[in-house]
């Protein structure tokens, strides 16, 4: 009796081994999902050419929204106890509208020394960096990455601002 159960036990976990080898093999195609950090928003991958990406992402950032791409390469990472694990890195730009103060004066009075600094919605276009880690989980069939996206952002055609650690977790739906 013992012996039987044994048997089972063991099959079904060989089987297991092997089902789940097959599905971590499989790459997937395209994945949408959400984006929480710095720059919050949702986002839509598509591998053009084995582990070569597109990203778009549509997000929120100072009271604005902006359209960001970008060109990703995917590596495995060879670490002991999981395959499912991808470093990746990228370019791309934005393009969008943001709140800033500081950029235009308008004069409080006649002393021209007394002004205050206006809050408007500027054009904003810049060039973004990303670097992250990927943990794919194709069998529930979802992503989990973790990323630092550093940009630089023209304002307003008058002022450069940049950001070195946007930094955000994703998850995304594998389709």
């Amino acid at each position: 009796m013992k012996q039987k159960i044994l048997f089972k036990t063991v099959c079904l976990i060989m089987l297991s081994v092997f089902f789940l080898k097959q599905t971590q093999a499989q790459q997937y195609d395209r994945s949408a999902g959400v984006r929480l950090g710095g720059s919050s928003g949702l986002t839509f991958k598509k591998f053009i050419v084995d582990e070569q990406a597109i990203e778009a992402i549509v997000s929120n950032r100072k009271n604005g929204i902006q359209l960001t791409v970008m060109y990703l390469l995917h590596q495995p990472m060879r670490v002991s106890f999981n395959d499912n694990f991808y470093f990746y890195y990228g370019v791309g730009g934005h393009v969008g509208s943001e709140k800033h103060g500081g950029i235009d004066k308008t004069l409080t009075n006649t002393d021209p020394a007394s002004f205050e600094y206006d809050n408007k919605n500027y054009l904003t276009m810049g060039i973004d960096g990303m670097i992250g880690i990927e943990y794919r989980m194709l069998s529930v069939p979802i992503t989990l990455s973790l990323d630092l996206k550093p940009y630089l952002n023209y304002v307003g055609f008058r002022k450069i601002k940049g950001d070195f650690w946007d930094a955000s977790i994703a998850i995304k739906y594998v389709f």
